[in-house]
């Protein structure tokens, strides 16, 4: 009889304006820049006991501004980066879909949650939500965890929409490692 698969908690990050620099529908991998020391907190979030999940709208694939082979390409040099900085990559998951479709996987609908949680034995109570957007940190809390701004990429734009929002992120912060102690802090706090 097999045991049960413990389930983990995870680090959701959005991949562009989060991880790597925001091109406007980044279409080719040539154009794929990390942040600088991005490795810095992934390797804390690791220590800290997280699986690191991608989770990224791609509209630019229903707008036909790049396919999903192209879309496949650019998330492979992105791991093969990461890779090389000793960061692993537990999955990425992606939507594929237009502002204006009805699917249950654009953030902040939770679909890519569900899968993740599904295919990686992922304790989604247990896990944060990190992003540009304000879609990010509320995907984070549609799923039953939290979610966290980060002001890279679009993030000061979308701050500033933050005020009339019901649902505010756990913590705004100027750049991913900065999440590290707000994580662990809300941790030791629970």
């Amino acid at each position: 009889m097999n045991k049960p698969n413990k389930l983990s908690p995870a680090i959701f990050l959005d991949r562009d304006g989060t991880i790597n620099h925001d091109k406007n529908y980044l279409s080719d991998e040539k154009d794929l820049i990390l942040y600088k020391n991005i490795e810095k907190p992934l390797h804390k979030f690791k220590e800290m006991g997280f699986k690191i999940i991608i989770v990224t709208n791609q509209s630019g694939i229903a707008r036909k501004y790049f396919t999903i082979t192209k879309l496949k390409q650019i998330n492979s040099k992105l791991v093969s980066m990461l890779k090389k900085l000793n960061v692993e990559i537990a999955g990425i998951y992606y939507c594929p879909h237009g502002p204006n479709d009805t699917c249950n996987c654009r953030k902040p609908k939770i679909g890519m949650a569900l899968q993740a949680s599904k295919e990686l034995n992922i304790d989604l109570t247990k896990s944060y939500m990190i992003g540009d957007s304000i879609r990010d940190y509320l995907f984070g809390y549609n799923f039953g965890g939290k979610g966290i701004l980060v002001l890279t990429g679009h993030g000061k734009k979308q701050f500033t929409k933050v005020k009339d929002e019901k649902q505010k992120p756990l913590a705004v912060v100027k750049n991913l490692l900065q999440t590290v102690n707000i994580i662990k802090n809300d941790i030791n706090k629970n």
